[in-house]
């Protein structure tokens, strides 16, 4: 680990931070991974750069969040069930994961969250985009709140062919394997 405090910068007014001073390939002392859990917390997104991972040490890193967990309808890489490679290839015009969506909601623990590991990114495009849910119920008039306070959400897979018809025959995103062109993603309980 480079700092034993790490640097917090956050990134805009409704959702984000980015972390600097810390190496997420070095094991993480419990202190350290206290003050990224409230940062997590506080912010909803954190974001490190420049990191250089391998599988075993973002799997380590997933481990100290919580329980890695396999995503139900895309299977993971070999050797590392809890981990999907998304990758999109050139002569691709879908992406995997590409519409609005929140990671297996549906289940009935779901994930605390998701973790996504940028191999290679473009220089342009190819933004990731968050939003902050609980600032969009907010900034509800009072009478759109008390009228939603009434009503249940329910999550649900059956949209799940969408992303289905994303798979390829071999069970994975589409684009991979190609471990220098991808995003690595899984997601803790």
């Amino acid at each position: 680990m480079r700092s034993n405090s790490p640097e917090i910068r956050p990134i805009a007014g409704a959702i984000g931070a980015e972390i600097a001073g810390i190496d997420l390939a070095q094991p993480l002392d419990d202190a350290t991974v206290a003050a990224l859990r409230r940062t997590l917390l506080d912010y909803l997104v954190i974001f490190f750069r420049e990191q250089r991972l391998s599988l075993d040490a973002f799997m380590a890193l997933a481990r100290r969040f919580g329980t890695p967990v396999e995503y139900p309808f895309v299977r993971g890489l070999p050797g590392y069930p809890e981990i999907i490679e998304v990758a999109k290839l050139e002569h691709e015009r879908v992406n995997f994961g590409g519409v609005w969506h929140s990671d297996t909601t549906y289940q009935e623990t779901p994930p605390m969250g998701s973790l996504l590991l940028a191999r290679e990114v473009p220089p342009s495009g190819g933004d990731t985009l968050f939003a902050n849910q609980y600032l969009a119920y907010e900034t509800l008039s009072e009478e759109m709140r008390r009228m939603l306070g009434s009503l249940r959400g329910v999550s649900s897979s059956a949209k799940a062919d969408v992303t289905q018809s994303l798979v390829r025959s071999d069970g994975r995103a589409p684009g991979g394997p190609h471990p220098s062109r991808n995003w690595a993603q899984s997601a803790v309980r």
